[in-house]
């Protein structure tokens, strides 16, 4: 297959007609936009923002899915095969309020590394990224591979999904990831904590970089799977704006003093944020909580979704929200609730109100889950 991209890495010549307002797997795809644009800007706009993903008591109709290759790397690669597996979860799986089926050409959290030419390390259920340098003052200039391997491989898949997804679901963006969390994965994490020690200017000068080279991968990709309504959606938390749309993260955070996050992550952020019409910030983990005053002062994030970690609380749990959640009400932002078990999911609305909450959440059957969507609407 030709790539979708020019020489210059942008799409070009591409039919961008794969809006449409029902989705063979999801009919009411309308309101839940309507819905989450409300979220977007603390508004109610048809029903609050309520996600419930539950196992259909009668499936739809689909294709049968091949095996996939035995080899992990092509099992990885295999975008057609993928495609096909994903229509028979779609198939058997109900998205009910403003959750809906997504796909896109993944290879593991942090594309961008892999576009800058980190080697893959392919097994069965994951993949692992393995450092390429080590001394930042030896590196003059991070290099984005336009010709790589992965980075054709990604624009091929997702024309290729885009084609197959038209009416039926959508193509989101793939989870590229940015600043200090590329940095570790290009030099290894403790490699990086001493870095930000022994050549902090060095360090300043690839997050500059990395601030530009995010947006070369981001914006050809995202011409290539905006919808009609001009939405770009980001395969992460089922993240979906009116617009270019992205989540935002530093979970490398969770190991350096708020003084340090000032310096080394929080300028990153803004301006990646700047570029975009609506970000989610991701908040993972108890050590990363040092920081959330700070990625609060954000102007132009919009919203903040909090992952606890294995172990811990689920993120309605009410231990967080005194820690959390009333904080992130306060500033003005949106709460990104994902993962919520069920029976939390009234006493928080309880407490915080629908206006700016969204929850993703799951239920065993679609009784529960018709039940809980109803319920919801006296909340």
């Amino acid at each position: 297959m030709d790539s979708p991209f020019d020489k210059d890495g942008f799409a070009g010549g591409i039919n961008m007609g794969i809006g449409m307002d029902t989705l063979y797997f999801k009919e009411d795809w309308a309101a839940a936009k309507e819905s989450l644009t409300g979220w977007w800007n603390h508004e109610i706009r048809g029903r609050w923002a309520l996600g419930v993903r539950a196992p259909r008591a009668n499936p739809l109709p689909f294709e049968e899915p091949p095996p996939f290759p035995a080899d992990p790397r092509e099992k990885w690669l295999d975008y057609r095969t993928n495609h096909t597996h994903k229509e028979a979860f779609f198939s058997a799986y109900a998205h009910y309020g403003i959750i809906y089926p997504e796909n896109t050409a993944y290879l593991g959290p942090g594309s961008l590394n892999i576009f800058l030419g980190t080697p893959v390390d392919f097994q069965d259920t994951t993949t692992w990224y393995r450092e390429i340098y080590e001394d930042p003052a030896e590196v003059e200039q991070l290099q984005f591979d336009r010709n790589g391997a992965y980075w054709k491989w990604t624009a091929e898949a997702l024309e290729f999904l885009r084609e197959r997804a038209a009416g039926r679901y959508v193509v989101t963006m793939p989870d590229l990831i940015e600043g200090l969390d590329t940095l570790a994965e290009l030099f290894g994490t403790q490699e990086l904590l001493m870095h930000l020690l022994d050549c902090p200017d060095d360090i300043h000068r690839l997050l500059d970089q990395l601030d530009d080279l995010y947006f070369e991968a981001y914006d050809p990709l995202a011409e290539l799977i905006r919808r009609e309504d001009g939405s770009v959606p980001y395969m992460a938390f089922n993240a979906w704006g009116p617009g270019r749309t992205a989540k935002v993260q530093c979970d490398f955070s969770a190991m350096i003093s708020p003084d340090m996050y000032d310096e080394f992550v929080l300028p990153h952020i803004r301006r990646q944020c700047q570029r975009l019409d609506y970000a989610v910030y991701h908040l993972d983990g108890p050590d990363a909580i040092r920081h959330l005053d700070s990625v609060l002062t954000i102007p132009e994030l919009n919203a903040l979704q909090w992952e606890p970690g294995a172990g811990q609380p689920r993120t309605s749990d009410p231990v967080w929200w005194d820690r959390i959640w009333k904080k992130v009400y306060a500033s003005g932002k949106s709460a990104f609730l994902h993962g919520a078990p069920i029976e939390q999911v009234e006493p928080f609305v309880k407490e915080f109100g629908t206006e700016g909450t969204l929850i993703l959440t799951a239920t065993e059957d679609e009784d529960t889950a018709k039940r809980l969507m109803d319920d919801s609407l006296n909340w």
